[in-house]
């Protein structure tokens, strides 16, 4: 089979893992995440700007333990440390040393989605939120559409709703960012696309809550993607993780800039694109970002779904984002292939 054969049979494979591949499971409880550096471009090592973001650092996570990986989203909860959730209902907890190691990391279920009536419909979980005042946090999942909100330190979870709007979504299709304002209120973006538009919702507060509205609006995510995560900046603008996969171009990744307060009740928004990763820029299923710092230093955190696969990674990705970024400026630095 020739060169240019083998990279689309992979790339076909690729796009199929994109939605859902054959899990690969080997029986283990570890405890331990390990890290093996990568370089943003083997092409150009010198290379550091993509767009508006500068590359910092990037690793590929690696654990022995059976329900590591498939992650979907990210958050930081302050003193250097990360949560995460995959896709099986599966809690990733790590801590990050000032000399770049992992440390305290946990891979356990999330509570309540284990037994005998519960099936991976209700484990699918796809958005994470976090208030870092009350220690509370936010799941979204879509194979049995549902916002499920946990105490501080998931000891357990404390309330569950289905929301009529999420109801309506095709499976596998529902809740896939979503993201705590502020000010407490909340967005939740679909994944599903119609005229390619994601159908989005702002809520009041706590979207738990049986008192809280829900105000919709769509969203218009770069031609040929879909939002994977979003997470909003100290000043109030959401950053946008878009990802996309085809047949010639593998996995690529578009970050873009929203003002939440343009959302209105049946608004369609669009956010211009600050940056683009595409190969031979390092890549992977990207489908979570989180945001750490403050002031100029303020850095984007990227981490990838690799399916349970062996064809793909979990990568973790660091970037500073450039205090100018402009959402009136065009994008700078276009990485290549797109």
């Amino acid at each position: 089979m020739s060169a240019k054969l083998k990279r689309l049979a992979l790339i076909i494979a690729l796009a199929v893992l994109a939605v859902g591949g054959v899990r690969t499971i080997y029986p283990s409880d570890s405890q331990v995440i390990s890290l093996r550096p990568l370089m943003l471009n083997p092409d150009n090592p010198a290379q550091r700007q993509v767009g508006a973001l500068e590359f910092v650092e990037a690793w590929e996570l690696r654990s022995s333990n059976e329900n590591f990986g498939g992650i979907s989203a990210l958050v930081s909860v302050g003193h250097s440390r990360f949560v995460g959730i995959g896709d099986a209902g599966t809690l990733i907890r790590f801590g990050w040393t000032k000399d770049g190691r992992i440390d305290r990391a946990t891979i356990t279920p999330l509570p309540n989605l284990q037994g005998p009536n519960v099936s991976y419909k209700d484990r699918d979980s796809e958005g994470l939120a976090y208030d870092p005042d009350s220690g509370q946090y936010w799941v979204s999942f879509e194979g049995n559409h549902a916002i499920r909100r946990y105490s501080k330190s998931f000891v357990q979870q404390t309330g569950m709703i289905r929301p009529a709007a999420l109801q309506k979504l095709p499976r596998n299709k529902g809740a896939e960012s979503i993201v705590r304002l502020q000010d407490g209120r909340f967005i939740i973006i679909a994944e599903s696309l119609d005229d390619d538009m994601h159908s989005a919702w702002i809520f009041s507060g706590d979207p738990v809550e049986s008192a809280t509205t829900a105000t919709p609006f769509k969203f218009r995510p770069p031609k040929g993607y879909r939002v994977t995560d979003a997470v909003q900046l100290p000043d109030g603008r959401i950053v946008i993780l878009n990802r996309a996969v085809g047949f010639l171009s593998g996995f690529t990744a578009k970050l873009s800039l929203l003002n939440p307060e343009s959302i209105s009740r049946g608004s369609v928004l669009s956010a211009d694109v600050i940056a683009s990763l595409a190969a031979p820029l390092l890549v992977d299923n990207m489908e979570g970002i989180a945001v750490t710092g403050a002031g100029n230093k303020l850095f984007l955190w990227l981490i990838s779904d690799n399916n349970f696969t062996l064809l793909q990674r979990t990568i973790l990705m660091k970037f500073r984002l450039n205090r100018q970024a402009d959402s009136k400026k065009p994008e700078a630095d276009t990485a290549p292939g797109l």
